[in-house]
């Protein structure tokens, strides 16, 4: 029997990002097998899961009024609205329904397997929601059981998730590997909690947190672990079958809104060029798969370099994608990195005006290596994927209108553009006033920790989030961002593709902006058996390269 059940579910898959294995659960079940300690995935990013959460019956009906808002047709008129609030309750009622089912399922898994703890990752939104659910039944049922908690919402919202639940043992801070190690000692009476570096747990009644340890050498990992009988949900064509390795953690820059820092520490740490290289290898002669995406936030260029080097003279076929570091970029190795099989590379470059960039992100940033980086990569090949935050603080009328003219001058070959978040523990939360942002801690912990998207509307329609951004309130700043969306879109510039997303378009036999536009339309209206579909298409592609 399994020493430990690890669980992560996310909520409703909102993209087809959400349907790719969960590289960190794998890791954690790695790291256990290394203590001699079995584990049981159950991972809710599946195809199943989104089929689950939206009831067939609400899929045809919005198929017409989805058509009409992807297509640009326009916000919704107010009987469009109305009817379209109406489905939404119908769907919220629909899930909440799912998430108690789902609850006791969990519970049913922990009777038979009787695990020595749970392991749970915490996601924002409905995610964060049904967790809780899920944790709380569980403590009901198994009041002695540890049940701990890690991923991005323990490490943004550590001991303030305790002011909404109390079900969960502690609460893990950024790295697990080693601290899963711990958890299992202490599940087993062998250690006490406070001996565990980075975790949040309960004395008496406040949040104590004891800090995190120094950040782990990557080429000291655990093998991951997918085999489907540790991780069902790998099984069939239930997810992409992408795996996500790790390239890279930390992040020595402080950009003012970045919470990669936050959750891995401002040391950056990579591993090895054959040491990645090997894993790589492990994963195709063990599963037979040959796509991957790099998980570090800014992969260095020397060591994409490397990498490049070494699959060119294994003579690997594989294909993958990677976060890219502007400032470190290596232009001069992007043929080779192309020849390696890089297929899309991520570039973060939030504005289009130096000034903004330096006030507002912290980034010293030339334009012109922007634009001299980009090209580079797309004359050798490569997809390049350029983020853009619409508006920053400190932008303006003209600044955004220079932000437009320098993305139709570049012309990356897809931009996410996306409104200002604010997370905790970044510089933007940290010093508000520094950047022209307005909030009250309490309301936005409140309001954050289980936040929801309604892919149902715009987000001029979304719950009113409590901050400002340049003396604007969220409707009128997320207004900007859609403007700016548009005008992109109308200058023929791909928005809202990220670079994992070239890959499953690759494998699934389609042109990024078709493949855009149909998986947007799949997820908004809980088509799963077209989702499905393309999925198993991407798969048998990947297993047959």
């Amino acid at each position: 029997m399994p020493g430990a059940l690890l669980i992560s579910f996310a909520g409703y898959p909102y993209t087809p990002s959400s349907l790719l294995p969960d590289n960190g659960l794998a890791n954690l079940a790695g790291s256990l097998a290394e203590a001699g300690v079995e584990s049981r995935i159950i991972d809710y990013g599946t195809v199943s899961t989104m089929r689950r959460l939206y009831p067939a019956e609400l899929t045809e009906r919005l198929k017409p009024q989805a058509e009409r808002l992807l297509s640009g047709g326009g916000g919704p008129d107010e009987e469009m609205q109305a009817q379209l609030r109406r489905l939404d309750a119908m769907l919220e009622q629909h899930r909440e329904t799912q998430m108690r089912e789902i609850a006791l399922e969990i519970a049913e898994e922990v009777r038979n397997l009787r695990p020595d703890f749970v392991g749970m990752k915490l996601w924002n939104g409905e995610g964060f929601t049904g967790s809780t659910l899920i944790a709380e039944h569980i403590r009901e049922e198994f009041p002695s059981l540890p049940i701990y908690a890690g991923g991005p919402q323990a490490s943004w919202w550590g001991g303030e998730i305790y002011g909404r639940t109390k079900a969960f043992t502690c609460l893990v801070d950024g790295e697990g590997e080693r601290v899963i190690k711990l958890l299992a000692r202490h599940a087993t009476g062998r250690i006490d909690l406070q001996s565990i570096p980075g975790i949040t747990y309960l004395d008496g009644t406040k949040p104590r947190r004891v800090p995190r340890a120094e950040g782990l050498t990557l080429n000291d990992l655990a093998d991951p672990i997918y085999d489907s009988e540790v991780y069902p949900a790998m099984a069939g064509d239930e997810k992409v079958k992408i795996i996500v390795i790790d390239d890279s953690r930390g992040c020595p820059h402080q950009c003012g809104f970045c919470a990669h820092p936050v959750e891995s520490g401002r040391r950056l740490r990579t591993v090895s060029a054959a040491v990645l290289v090997d894993r790589m290898q492990s994963i195709i002669d063990r599963h037979g798969i040959t796509a991957f995406r790099f998980s570090g936030s800014s992969t260095p260029g020397d060591l994409m370099a490397d990498v490049a080097e070494e699959i060119l003279a294994r003579g690997l076929n594989v294909r993958f994608t990677s976060f890219g570091h502007l400032a470190s970029a290596r232009p001069d190795h992007f043929e080779q990195m192309a020849q390696a099989g890089l297929r899309s590379i991520f570039f973060g470059i939030e504005s289009g005006c130096e000034e903004v960039l330096k006030q507002a992100a912290r980034k010293r940033l030339s334009l012109d290596r922007v634009k001299s980086t980009i090209d580079q990569a797309q004359q050798a090949g490569i997809f390049v994927v350029a983020s853009m935050i619409v508006p920053m603080p400190f932008d303006t009328e003209e600044t955004l209108a220079q932000s437009l003219r320098f993305l139709r001058e570049v012309r990356p070959d897809s931009v996410p553009v996306q409104f200002p978040g604010l997370i905790p523990g970044t510089p933007w939360w940290n010093e508000p006033e520094s950047f022209r942002i307005e909030f009250d801690p309490a309301e936005m912990t409140e309001v954050g920790l289980d936040y929801k998207i309604k892919l149902l509307f715009p987000p001029s329609m979304w719950e009113e989030v409590p901050y400002r951004v340049n003396g604007m309130t969220f409707r009128e700043y997320t207004r900007l961002t859609v403007e700016f969306t548009r005008a992109l879109e109308q200058s023929g510039i791909l928005t809202s593709v990220p670079d994992d997303n070239v890959l499953i378009a690759d494998y699934a036999g389609m042109e990024p902006r078709q493949f855009r536009d149909l998986s947007r339309l799949w997820c908004t209206i809980g088509d799963a058996e077209a989702m499905g579909q393309m999925v198993a298409t991407a798969n048998r592609s990947i297993l047959s390269a």
